[in-house]
């Protein structure tokens, strides 16, 4: 299963959902659309990880593996799943991994606050026997216009990370080029003669939440 968490002000139906169909038809995709500017963040999380313990249950198997796609904001929850599944592979894009600082001018107080108190939660803190860092892969634009990667997202990775990938000339509004998709190509894994669906290789999730 892969699950694709949207940007600010994006929606589900974005470059990374219809690259995955397109691409890694045997996965279930899920990728709901969210509502960042009325949204609970604990909410969200809390759907999100519901979503992965319930995917869990039904494939103990798991012959797919479990993959969280997050753009911009989406990278923040993604970066989040990684650490409380570490099974599960992390593809962030140009992720706002301190949204109270990346969103300040689009937010009041209060949903700053409520990203704060998220983030301070969880730390972003890795432990090494867990080995998730791993598991985590970054993409960033070096022309990145809204977040200043070098200051604000790299000093969240853990000194021992490994899997960060620079897009030269790339904006915020980074989409499917071929650099990103060939990064998407090696970390995403489809077996040939398995799916994520019940008998059809391309069972694709795509729901409003």
């Amino acid at each position: 299963m892969i699950i694709n968490i949207h940007g600010f002000c994006g929606q589900g139906n974005n470059s990374k959902y219809k690259w995955l169909c397109e691409n890694v038809p045997r996965h279930a995709i899920y990728s709901p659309n969210f509502s960042y500017l009325s949204e609970n963040p604990h909410n969200i999380l809390g759907h999100l990880l519901n979503r992965i313990s319930s995917y869990l249950r039904e494939n103990p198997g798991n012959p797919m593996g479990v993959y969280a796609v997050g753009n911009s904001l989406g990278g923040f929850f993604a970066r989040i799943i990684n650490q409380v599944f570490p099974g599960v592979t992390a593809i962030l894009v140009n992720p706002s991994l301190a949204p109270f600082l990346t969103l300040h001018e689009d937010w009041g107080v209060h949903y700053r606050q409520l990203y704060l108190n998220l983030l301070a939660r969880f730390a972003y803190e890795d432990e090494p026997e867990y080995e998730n860092h791993k598991r985590l892969h970054v993409i960033i634009g070096d022309s990145d216009e809204r977040i200043d990667h070098r200051r604000i997202t790299i000093p969240l990775l853990p000194s021992y990370f490994k899997n960060l990938y620079t897009i030269r000339n790339g904006t915020h509004r980074l989409g499917m080029i071929p650099e990103v998709a060939d990064i998407f190509r090696r970390v995403i894994a489809s077996p040939k003669g398995k799916t994520d669906g019940d008998g059809d290789p391309r069972h694709i999730h795509h729901h409003d939440y």
